[in-house]
């Protein structure tokens, strides 16, 4: 037995299962929403809070479609406040319409953070007395939540595959919860509603799945599933980003992003993330005009500089798309980051830190990534033992 194979506990016992949705994947998907909705009326579940951001759900051609099934099967109250990196007053603002209208389920709308604050709002309602940072901040568990219907409108965050929702409190912390209560019930997958993404977002939300791929791959609760998804999530973000960039209506191209990165999600829903999660967490809590996936993208190269020499078998396979011709040996990080970066600048991601930081925020990011509790938690899951000296070196080299 060789390669990232030899390094899987076979003694770990892992959950080898499809995550809790019921997905409906496809173009013209987005049809299924009227019989959801008609069931979910049915089971008297007719009275629906409604969580989008200010824009998203319109240009992506959903709402012309939703809302007259809306209007047929339920009532609905909707709350369209959701911003990039959602706060805990978005879930707050979004759950006390709910309570409201006596909402009896929750429909998200949109990319991760849409999704995330529909969430945060349906544990919410479920628990009235209960702030977001109780279950953010204050580690209360979440005992339940009302039933949740996604319809997702990016390729990134994955969070209508998932189990994880993230909000912040600006310039203090962004943390994520992880409950079983935050599988949504039913998600929507229809390329037809990502076609109308820019390029940045477009390139953005497909760098999230692709950080994604990448942790969970090499995680040390990396199981045969995780590596196997994010493996091929990284070959369909290699064969069709370009294309999607170019031609920014390419069914097919949307299809296969949209599909990366739901496997994507599904493999870090059971194969957990680490480094850099954790980090750019807290830049885009310091710095709030900062996208996740552009985050993740300026600091990619650098984290797989660090983490490469401990799980070069698993990394030299899953990255052959971009950086072909690796062997799997500790020896190539440098090669591993030079392959990357030379990606980056051939699809349009040259960005770097500097847009957004100095060598002078260097510490503060560094004590912020180390204190927080979403760190405590993913930190202890890379590969490679991660102390202020890595976070430092990462951001340094991310600058």
């Amino acid at each position: 037995m060789s390669g990232w194979e030899a390094k899987i506990d076979i003694r770990r016992v892992f959950l080898l299962q499809a995550t809790r949705p019921k997905t409906f994947f496809g173009v013209g998907a987005l049809a299924q929403l009227d019989g959801i909705l008609r069931e979910m009326a049915a089971a008297g579940q007719d009275r629906l809070l409604v969580v989008t951001d200010a824009v998203g759900y319109k240009a992506s051609g959903a709402w012309n479609a939703i809302l007259p099934m809306l209007s047929r099967h339920v009532a609905f109250e909707h709350y369209d406040g959701v911003r990039s990196n959602p706060t805990f007053a978005n879930g707050e603002a979004a759950a006390k319409l709910g309570r409201e209208l006596g909402a009896k389920a929750v429909l998200g709308i949109g990319g991760g953070s849409a999704i995330d604050t529909a969430k945060t709002a349906a544990a919410l309602l479920r628990h009235p007395i209960r702030k977001a940072s109780d279950f953010y901040e204050k580690g209360v568990p979440i005992s339940g939540a009302l039933p949740i219907v996604a319809v997702n409108t990016t390729h990134g965050s994955g969070s209508e595959c998932d189990c994880f929702a993230a909000a912040q409190a600006d310039g203090e912390d962004k943390p994520a919860l992880r409950s079983p209560h935050l599988y949504p019930t039913y998600a929507i997958e229809d390329p037809s509603l990502t076609t109308s993404l820019p390029p940045r977002e477009t390139l953005f939300t497909t760098l999230d799945a692709l950080s994604h791929a990448l942790e969970a791959a090499t995680a040390v609760t990396a199981s045969p599933y995780s590596v196997v998804l994010g493996k091929e999530a990284v070959r369909l973000i290699a064969a069709y980003l370009p294309t999607a960039l170019a031609q920014p209506e390419h069914l097919a191209a949307r299809y296969w992003l949209l599909y990366a990165s739901a496997i994507a999600g599904m493999s870090f829903d059971r194969g957990m993330l680490h480094v850099c999660h954790a980090l750019e967490h807290a830049m885009s809590a310091l710095n709030a005009d900062i996208s996740h996936g552009e985050g993740l993208g300026i600091l990619l190269p650098a984290v797989l500089r660090e983490i490469y020499p401990a799980a070069p078998e698993a990394l030299a396979e899953v990255l052959e798309p971009i950086v072909p011709g690796l062997r799997g040996l500790p020896g190539e990080a440098t090669a591993a980051e030079r392959g990357l970066r030379e990606w980056f600048e051939a699809i349009g991601q040259p960005a770097r830190m500097t847009t957004y930081f100095t060598g002078a925020d260097v510490p503060a990011l560094t004590r912020m990534t180390l204190r927080s509790p979403l760190s405590r938690m993913l930190l202890p899951l890379a590969p490679l033992r991660v102390d202020a000296g890595v976070v430092e070196r990462i951001f340094q080299r991310a600058l």
